[in-house]
């Protein structure tokens, strides 16, 4: 497929997938993403974590502010994603509901001013010599092989790279990546681009 067909066959699956999500009533969502927590806690990458970079949930997706509160309570330092152009966003400083408010897509976004910066983000905070980062990104659909559709804005793959790029100049940052879905967003095959990166791990209300 060329490029303008492989759009539109992601632009498709995307409609489908948000559709059938939309459908879930607020009870499953509630109990599947309580469930989803609790999977990504016993994650050998989340229980090393000194970082956490996760989301705020719109639209039906897994909720995980039981997990942030468990991340916190254990030392960990929780960060969400702030869109800060049409190419980029980054991730800000999360430790209570009052650190967010309306933002860009009418999605929850954090107000407070410190910015996630690699291994400076904890160099006053840690005697660690490396920092373990773990980030949990959303999505719309997965597939058998482990590939993620995301939303279609490339926010996450560009600052994949960017967390790429910051722990190849500093070996002192680790970093590891999470999907998390539910098992109804699983979908046979997803056609990706060179541009797409794909996720460490899937975990859905599912995974043991």
């Amino acid at each position: 497929m060329d490029k303008a067909e492989i759009k539109a066959a992601k632009s498709d699956l995307r409609k489908r997938i948000i559709a059938k999500r939309s459908s879930l009533s607020d009870e499953e969502v509630r109990d599947m993403s309580a469930a989803i927590c609790r999977n990504i806690i016993q994650l050998p990458e989340y229980k090393c974590a000194d970082v956490i970079l996760g989301y705020y949930s719109t639209r039906k997706e897994p909720i995980l502010f039981e997990l942030f509160d468990e991340a916190i309570k254990g030392g960990k330092k929780v960060y969400l994603p702030k869109v800060i152009s049409k190419e980029d966003m980054e991730f800000f400083r999360y430790e209570s509901p009052k650190d967010v408010a309306p933002g860009s897509f009418g999605i929850m976004e954090p107000v407070t001013e410190e910015k996630f910066s690699g291994v400076s983000s904890l160099c006053c905070h840690s005697v660690k010599e490396e920092l373990s980062v773990l980030m949990i990104m959303p999505g719309v659909a997965f597939d058998e092989e482990g590939n993620r559709l995301g939303y279609g804005g490339g926010y996450y793959d560009r600052y994949l790279e960017k967390l790429s790029d910051m722990s190849g100049r500093n070996e002192k940052l680790n970093f590891s990546t999470v999907m998390v879905a539910y098992s109804m967003q699983k979908v046979p095959y997803i056609t990706v681009e060179a541009t797409d990166i794909r996720p460490g791990r899937i975990i859905t209300e599912k995974s043991r």
